[in-house]
């Protein structure tokens, strides 16, 4: 939708910015099949109770939003991440490799900040 003089509005989840991390939002997808499978599991083994079913089904809509959230993030910074080879040939320090990996944007990573 857009309006005379403005911008085109967008759904825009209330987030923090550390959970729309790809890598974050692959932990909370993890941890909302397992809270699903535990749910789940436990209504089909006969426990038949309304908690179950709405927790079980409610945490798997929870797993493929955030799934969704983390292949979106890796597809829109796939060009942006360094290589590996280009971290590896600039240090020989393995703390400082994962955090080049991890936090490519950072300033700290120096040359291949891109």
């Amino acid at each position: 939708m857009k309006t005379h003089g403005t911008l085109p509005s967008r759904f825009v989840l209330p987030l923090p910015s550390f959970v729309l991390h790809p890598y974050m939002a692959v932990i909370i997808a993890i941890v909302h099949v397992y809270l699903s499978v535990g749910h789940l599991s436990k209504l089909f083994g006969g426990d038949v109770q309304w908690t179950h079913l709405w927790k079980g089904f409610d945490s798997l809509g929870g797993a493929y939003v955030f799934a969704a959230l983390a292949t979106r993030g890796f597809a829109r910074d796939k060009n942006q991440l360094p290589s590996l080879k280009a971290v590896l040939s600039t240090t020989n320090d393995p703390q400082s490799m994962a955090f080049a990996l991890t936090f490519p944007h950072s300033r700290r990573n120096g040359r291949y900040n891109q």
